[in-house]
């Protein structure tokens, strides 16, 4: 959708809300500044009527005061603002709009508060505890170290329930073989779990600089002005709302708005704006509440997530099993897109699986089918990349600049990466607001480019063309090649060939650096074999 460009309304000026203000010495008691009522301690410093018990703001350190009211404040709404110290604020008075609030969404939000932006989040949907239309059980992401790094530049703890913790997962092939594969380190959430989890963190860290605005859509981007045009979910009798930036950061998924909004811009400017949008090919359907003991010896008297994948003859088709707390079972059946035209009762669905998968509990069948024949089918991910991730005076990142597909585990990991590289650039452009995207664009293009083709080259294994299929070829050629290299050289190769190592911080572009390096030294081996063979049966000749 083409967003037309036109003068917007001048803004209403916006009211200062109070804030907290530490003091920069050490070891010294916090000021505390607020509007809420409340009695004084120590210096005067007025603190919020009712104060938790066993707890002395008076004998609190600096650094101790600020933990406890970000992180364990019950009475978060008694404070005018307790925000987290902003580290030189570069962007004082600057204001941030940030188009989605999914996990990229509020990440990019905490880092822009941090560096000093009033930071403003709207979203097109309810917020995620509040959307009836909730799949997010059935859809898990697996927080690994490159996506964790971005939470822990920030300062977040990622969950300590055992739940989250991920176990591992468990592979069931068409012959009803398992293979365990044990992970640590990694944290499991839903898909909405994790979006509310971020939302709630950022409004507790930063309560006077991030604000949250759901039910809001973007109808019309201004860039020259920076003023954009949000619409509300009540119609055509709602009103709009005009809001001014500094910053636009679209974050709002693989329909962005944003983007669509930069295409035009750019081809008013007579620039090319190239956008490519591909499809994964298959399309699931979601089940959930599902009781049964399917886990693996390995995980015997643990506590925490599995994920167990079901594979059939046909690559497309698939069916996984995630663990809940509640200790049941959600997940999804996936076919090749189209596949469910051909589905309509429940018995269908029951013979198809019984038919493609081994090892799915007998019980489980009946129960599933039934969800899945009530079910719409959504996509499974697609492919996105831009050639240019900013605009005037905005940023694209995460599923609006760089989706893939489920294939590798990297949408949301390297959304939370994207947001490390904004920091980056915020920092790199030492407070001038207007050189932010182009270096981001800089920092980040390459790289999104990278995983870009990763994902396509995955898919490979679904075509199963074997060696008639160049990106097969050059994928298994890495693997191959890679592995006997990290166990003879591994102080020059490394412990494992870069593609098996996606979910450490090595940059995509080093990846496919690799994967192409080791593509053409195969084929140099290779001829050089032929070459040896040849003369050898020259001589025997």
């Amino acid at each position: 959708m083409r967003m037309a460009q036109h003068p917007t309304p001048q803004l209403a000026p916006v009211r200062q809300r109070a804030s907290v203000c530490f003091t920069r010495a050490r070891r010294t008691l916090p000021i505390v500044k607020t509007a809420a009522p409340g009695s004084t301690v120590g210096a005067g410093a007025p603190v919020p009527d009712s104060v938790p018990s066993g707890v002395s703001f008076e004998g609190y350190d600096k650094g101790a005061a600020e933990r406890y009211l970000r992180e364990e404040n019950p009475y978060p709404r008694a404070l005018a603002s307790v925000d987290e110290p902003d580290g030189g604020a570069l962007y004082a008075g600057k204001r941030a709009v940030v188009v989605g609030a999914g996990p990229a969404g509020s990440t990019a939000a905490m880092f822009l508060a941090r560096q000093g932006f009033q930071v403003e989040v709207y979203e097109r949907r309810p917020e995620p505890k509040h959307d009836a239309v909730d799949t997010g059980r059935a859809y898990i992401i697996i927080l690994i170290p490159r996506g964790q790094a971005a939470l822990k530049e920030l300062g977040v703890k990622l969950p300590e329930d055992e739940h989250f913790r991920t176990l591992g997962t468990v592979s069931h092939n068409a012959k009803g073989k398992t293979r365990v594969s044990k992970e640590e380190g990694n944290v499991t959430f839903s898909r909405s779990g994790l979006a509310q989890w971020l939302i709630d963190t950022a409004r507790r860290r930063y309560p006077g600089r991030i604000t949250y605005n759901f039910n809001v859509t973007a109808e019309e981007i201004d860039f020259k002005d920076k003023k954009i045009r949000f619409g509300t979910s009540g119609g055509m009798m709602s009103p709009a709302r005009h809001v001014s930036y500094d910053l636009l950061v679209g974050t709002d998924g693989v329909a962005s708005q944003v983007r669509g909004a930069l295409a035009g811009y750019w081809g008013r400017e007579g620039q090319a704006y190239n956008v490519e949008v591909d499809d994964s090919g298959r399309e699931y359907k979601v089940y959930m509440g599902l009781k049964g003991n399917i886990e693996p010896p390995e995980f015997a008297g643990k506590t925490g997530a599995s994920l167990h994948l079901y594979t059939s003859d046909d690559p497309f088709t698939s069916f996984t099993a995630h663990s809940n707390p509640d200790g049941t079972y959600s997940g999804t059946f996936s076919l090749q897109t189209g596949g469910f035209k051909d589905l309509h009762a429940p018995a269908d669905y029951e013979a198809l699986m019984k038919a493609k998968f081994k090892g799915v509990p007998e019980d489980w069948i009946p129960a599933a089918a039934q969800q899945l024949a009530a079910a719409t089918p959504s996509p499974a991910g697609k492919r996105v990349r831009v050639s240019r991730m900013w605009g005037p005076g905005t940023v694209l990142l995460g599923d609006a600049a760089h989706a893939v597909t489920p294939v590798f585990g990297q949408g949301a990991n390297s959304a939370l990466e994207s947001c490390l590289v904004l920091n980056q650039a915020l920092a790199g452009a030492k407070g001038d607001v207007d050189a932010v995207p182009q270096l981001f664009n800089g920092l980040r293009l390459e790289d999104a480019h990278s995983l870009y083709e990763l994902d396509r080259k995955a898919y490979s294994f679904f075509r199963r063309k074997g060696p008639f299929d160049p990106d097969f070829l050059q994928l298994l050629a890495h693997v191959i090649l890679g592995t006997i290299l990290s166990k003879i050289v591994p102080f020059i190769y490394g412990s494992r060939p870069a593609l098996l190592r996606l979910g450490s911080g090595i940059p995509y572009s080093q990846i496919t650096a690799a994967v192409a390096r080791d593509a053409k030294l195969a084929v140099v081996l290779l001829l050089a074999l032929v070459a040896f063979t040849a003369a050898k049966l020259l001589k025997l000749i």
